[in-house]
């Protein structure tokens, strides 16, 4: 491992400043910064916490090491263990060593820190307002945290602030752009980009799409009569109820007062008429249920397929498109929960577009030492999945380095720091832990 100097110290501030330029992805910036962070100090656990705006909870979004089965994706009480003493009190807790410290056993002991020798944590802030907390458990050297350690800890934290703040103000400023203010469905600028993209694979591969337009057909007469909150009621529970009965890769979105439209990739109208009749019947039941004013909904399928895609670009109009603004996103602390969560339902729907590969590559592993040749089986813009060709020592969490040149025009080289999450046998898929400038690359590739 590298010494615990000043100077390294400085060059991981100026690593996770260098992609201020570039990162705009709050999962990805943290990622990265959770990346620096391991390398520095080469903790046997790392975890990065968000709190709850509302109830002071702590949950367990991103976590490194040895601890990793027993609390990933668990919570936190409010206050409790050492994360909860941070959080709450905002102040940065270093215990160089657990035996020897009263407040260990009186206030630190859980199932998580039971066994360790040596702790350090840093709280995360918007102004005065804790958001997250970093936390370290035991060196994979041996020796203990120091007051040395804690202060460049708690530079690094100063930093990772801003770089989380930069990703957020840019994830709520295009949400802003993108997103209807009442339901939080996507908006017609953004229906009309997401078609653009869905007509142009349906001409590219031939795979049949659908639409589900979705119209309020008493908008009007319901807003005299019931007054606009009422009318807001009606909108809103369409748009829960469009959200609850499609899949994950179809996007419901506001495109008018009193429309909706539902993107349906590779569907076929049979399939769409189907949806369609289902989202009738929900809605008529969630009209009961909550005994709003009648209202009465009118339901059309378009298809399209490659020989005639002409239906679907009849409702792609982007010279109405319009720009809507939020207010209420100017709180960090309060709503970067809400888009990092929006932002991983994106990064899920991503993973289909993963494509089938055989290339030749290499993987290293910076901490054993061991190098070896695989065979690239897939690749997304998410990460890699491939075949050693010969048994390895890898392990699930480790991080690694893979190399290997794309099959296209240019021969493009690609190279990343990885992730590794799964293996069988001498299979091993791995997720990007950086984010680089030839992501376009990739991109590009995915779609030839």
């Amino acid at each position: 491992m590298e010494p615990l100097t000043p100077s390294s110290c400085i060059n991981v501030l100026l690593g996770i400043s260098r992609g201020l330029s570039h990162r705009t992805s709050i999962q990805k910036t943290l990622e990265e910064i959770c990346v620096h962070v391991e390398s520095f100090f080469s903790p046997r656990h790392l975890a990065f916490l968000l709190v709850d705006p509302d109830t002071g909870d702590l949950t367990f979004n991103h976590v490194v090491g040895e601890k990793t089965d027993l609390v990933s994706g668990k919570k936190l009480r409010k206050g409790t263990g050492l994360a909860g003493w941070v959080a709450e009190t905002g102040d940065a807790l270093l215990i160089e060593d657990t035996a020897r410290d009263p407040r260990f056993t009186t206030q630190f002991l859980t199932a998580k820190t039971k066994g360790c020798s040596t702790v350090m944590a840093v709280p995360l802030k918007s102004g005065d307002m804790v958001y997250g907390v970093l936390e370290l458990i035991d060196t994979r050297h041996g020796e203990p945290f120091t007051k040395r350690n804690l202060a460049d800890f708690a530079a690094i934290a100063e930093v990772t602030s801003v770089a989380l703040e930069r990703a957020y103000y840019f994830q709520a400023m295009r949400r802003m752009a993108e997103t209807d203010q009442l339901t939080g469905l996507p908006n017609k600028r953004t229906f009309d980009r997401y078609m653009e993209r869905e007509i142009e694979v349906c001409k590219r591969y031939g795979t049949p799409s659908s639409v589900l337009m979705v119209t309020i057909e008493n908008l009007r007469r319901l807003n005299e009569e019931y007054g606009p909150s009422s009318v807001d009621k009606i909108i809103q529970t369409l748009a829960v109820v469009l959200g609850e009965e499609v899949r994950k890769v179809d996007v419901p979105c506001r495109i008018a007062s009193n429309k909706f439209a539902v993107i349906m990739p590779n569907t076929a109208r049979p399939a769409a008429l189907d949806v369609s009749q289902r989202i009738n019947t929900k809605i008529a039941q969630q009209s009961a249920t909550r005994q709003m004013p009648y209202f009465s909904v009118l339901l059309d399928v378009v298809s399209g397929v490659q020989e005639d895609v002409a239906p679907l670009i009849g409702i792609c109009d982007t010279s109405r498109a319009t720009t809507r603004g939020f207010r209420k996103f100017r709180n960090v602390a309060a709503n970067l929960v809400l888009l990092l969560n929006e932002e991983k339902q994106a990064m899920e729907r991503r993973q289909y577009y993963r494509k089938n590969v055989q290339l030749a590559g290499q993987f290293e592993n910076p901490e054993t030492g061991e190098t070896g040749d695989f065979l690239l089986e897939n690749v997304s813009l998410n990460g890699v999945g491939f075949t050693t060709l010969l048994s390895h020592r890898l392990v699930r969490g480790a991080l690694i380095k893979v190399r290997f040149r794309l099959d296209d025009s240019r021969n493009t080289e690609v190279t990343r720091v990885t992730r590794v999450k799964y293996m069988n046998d001498r299979y091993v898929g791995c997720q990007f832990a950086d984010q680089k400038s030839y992501d376009s690359d990739l991109g590009f590739y995915l779609m030839r």
